[in-house]
């Protein structure tokens, strides 16, 4: 069975871009969204394997979604993305998420790694 995820950041361009990668490799993309508020709704809808959610986005940001969702939609986990460094994305990802990978190596084999 494939990883099912729902994938959130602001920028549709990111998103699109993100979507065919990911799907390439067999992960199924449930729904693609742009803003914390939205993303705490679909994951509700969908209940997805995973969340790769941008640390960055306006008003309620990925922390805070992570924050929101612990322990709440079953077996979903919170992983964060963003173009920060690996040290400060981990640190930001630490008691809050599954993990932090870095959007320029987005893959199912960095998911994977953290779902382990």
């Amino acid at each position: 069975m494939p990883l099912r995820v729902v994938l959130v950041d602001n920028e549709p361009r990111f998103r699109a871009t993100a979507r065919r990668a990911l799907e390439a490799e067999g992960v199924e993309v449930l729904a693609e969204v742009g803003s914390g508020a939205s993303a705490l709704a679909s994951v509700q809808d969908w209940y997805p394997d995973a969340v790769l959610i941008d640390i960055r986005m306006p008003w309620i940001d990925g922390v805070e979604v992570a924050r929101r969702m612990r322990g709440k939609v079953g077996e979903t986990v919170v992983i964060l993305i963003s173009t920060l460094d690996v040290d400060h994305g981990r640190l930001l990802a630490d008691g809050v998420a599954a993990g932090y990978i870095r959007k320029d190596e987005l893959s199912l084999a960095a998911i994977d790694e953290l779902l382990a």
